[in-house]
């Protein structure tokens, strides 16, 4: 029979930086109860939390967008800087696409709302520290229209055929692949192709990393 021990889990260091006490302390309660999380510490302030992570070098930062003081889009690079393979997932009640593309720009890997589930936020952190990117659902439709809009100007750049640009902008619709079928009066089949050559052109595996993709190309702004 064996008696030994089985080999220890590294966990997944995360560190939180956000302003809002009560609201960071909740969520470091959520994290501390998952068996794969640890918390590798907090700030209420950006600059703290660049010092902090610096030496700490956490697996996943998940970063207020708003705080007084620097702010988070402008700590992105710093933390980057400090810690090139830290993941960033900006946590936010700013639901804007601007947001979005800018913070997607400056590095982050992920963006989720605070008025997310807690599986949402815990969904990104795994992701992100496998080394996905993580988009909520949510913030995904309006990332998607511009990508649309944006793709249609430079279509050239994304090497994107006409009917391609098309079933993007069903797809920033938020069409299912039977509507866009029906709309473009073709087969699921053929919508499936276009989305699979869509996807390979721009290197992604899926619609989320299409428009991460997309934004670091600077087809979009």
């Amino acid at each position: 029979m064996c008696t030994g021990r089985g080999k220890d889990v590294r966990k997944i260091s995360v560190y939180l930086i956000d302003d809002h006490h009560v609201l960071r302390q909740a969520v470091v309660e959520m994290l501390e109860a998952e068996g794969d999380i640890a918390v590798a510490g907090q700030a209420g302030d950006a600059r703290s939390g660049i010092e902090a992570v610096a030496a700490a070098r956490p697996d996943i930062v998940i970063l207020d967008l708003k705080m007084p003081g620097m702010s988070g889009l402008a700590a992105i690079g710093e933390i980057l800087r400090a810690a090139p393979k830290t993941g960033i997932i900006v946590f936010t009640m700013y639901d804007s696409p601007a947001y979005v593309w800018e913070t997607t720009n400056a590095g982050a890997s992920g963006y989720v709302l605070k008025s997310a589930s807690k599986d949402d936020l815990l969904r990104a952190v795994r992701a992100v520290h496998a080394g996905a990117g993580y988009l909520q659902a949510e913030v995904t439709k309006p990332l998607l229209r511009r990508l649309a809009q944006e793709a249609r100007s430079a279509g050239q750049k994304a090497s994107l055929t006409s009917r391609e640009l098309q079933v993007l902008e069903c797809l920033a619709e938020g069409q299912s692949n039977k509507v866009i079928a029906a709309n473009l009066s073709i087969t699921e089949d053929t919508v499936k192709a276009h989305l699979k050559s869509l996807y390979d052109k721009l290197g992604a595996s899926d619609r989320a990393h299409a428009v991460a993709i997309s934004l670091r190309q600077q087809l979009i702004e």
